[in-house]
């Protein structure tokens, strides 16, 4: 464990800000803390607590635990934000770090194009070994444009290999660390285990909070868990039958059969309400009748009219009825009629 903790320190101080180490440095010394308690030390308020120690936790560096807590006074309990360190999860993470700045590194040292060994002091050209070797002299190499002896590079190394032994060099106490670390075994660290082994903080008396109690929710039942209440049968019967028993076939077809009696819609659901079978009527009555005005004559002189409706037998078939409407001059009664004819 203790080979583990340094390993995080030594990452923490060459990586990362003086906040983010003081948060780190506080974990480590404590095993965990509350969130409230970590800004106390920290002298920071939470807002800016919570956004500091996100960055912490997507860099796997620390765990946050939620659990609810009941303080004195209060009817409710309320989600309290605890934070500790898993080492198993933050040495795993400083691996991967390591690895994957390494394959950058090697990927940036491979050479594109393959080095030039030789070069000209009079035209500066520059020639690998094998575009030399058809242009030799008794004095060496011979420059392709000016015929002047061409001279040899001196050994150098490539930008990308010394980027590579640069960072070799810089992460060999990280390497040297981690090796150690596989060597030991690191102890499982979760948070019943960190907050046991967690030590309290003493406040000054003007910063005094109230006690809390953890309240037990038992969220570890699997019956507890949201989504899993109510699911599935209560009880499962099995019967196991060889088939051919014919009493058994006949009882199980008379239960069906009742089941459907049982449940099946009432008549006034089923059947319509709507008469389909009505006996055709061929005619249709006749009536007629009169209207005339009560005074016989009306007041401007003009005389009074008398309606006639006639209404004449028609097929029910032809779903109409032909009506006509006369009207007659009380005095005259040898004038043409008029007749309005309308087709209903």
């Amino acid at each position: 464990m203790e080979v583990a903790q340094t390993l995080v320190r030594a990452v923490m101080r060459a990586f990362y800000t003086t906040q983010e180490i003081l948060v780190i440095e506080a974990l480590v010394t404590h095993s965990a803390l509350r969130d409230d308690e970590l800004a106390y030390l920290m002298k920071m308020n939470l807002k800016d607590l919570h956004r500091l120690c996100a960055t912490l936790r997507d860099a796997r560096f620390l765990i946050v635990h939620a659990r609810p807590e009941m303080q004195a006074g209060k009817t409710r309990p309320i989600n309290r934000t605890y934070y500790y360190i898993d080492y198993r999860q933050t040495i795993d993470a400083i691996k991967w770090r390591v690895y994957k700045t390494d394959k950058d590194m090697q990927g940036n040292a491979k050479p594109t194009e393959e080095f030039k060994d030789y070069h000209c002091p009079r035209c500066k050209a520059q020639y690998t070994q094998l575009e030399v070797l058809d242009s030799v002299s008794d004095a060496g190499f011979v420059c392709q444009r000016c015929s002047a002896v061409l001279e040899r590079s001196q050994e150098q190394e490539a930008p990308g290999h010394q980027q590579l032994s640069r960072m070799n060099n810089q992460f060999k106490f990280m390497t040297d660390m981690l090796q150690e670390v596989d060597r030991v075994v690191v102890p499982e660290c979760s948070f019943d285990k960190a907050i046991q082994m967690a030590r309290p903080i003493v406040r000054e008396p003007t910063h005094e909070v109230l006690a809390s109690i953890p309240v037990d929710t038992g969220l570890n039942k699997p019956s507890a868990v949201k989504g899993l209440a109510n699911v599935g049968p209560k009880t499962i019967q099995v019967t196991i039958s060889d088939g051919n028993n014919e009493a058994e076939l006949l009882e199980e077809r008379k239960r069906k059969e009742r089941f459907l009696k049982e449940n099946a819609l009432p008549s006034w659901i089923t059947d319509s309400s709507v008469p389909t079978n009505t006996a055709p009527a061929t005619t249709l009555a006749t009536r007629s009748f009169e209207m005339m005005d009560a005074g016989g004559t009306a007041e401007d002189g003009v005389p009074a009219k008398r309606v006639k409706l006639e209404t004449k037998p028609e097929p029910i078939e032809d779903k109409s009825n032909i009506m006509s409407f006369k009207m007659e001059h009380d005095e005259d009664e040898d004038e043409d009629d008029i007749e309005f004819e309308d087709i209903v």
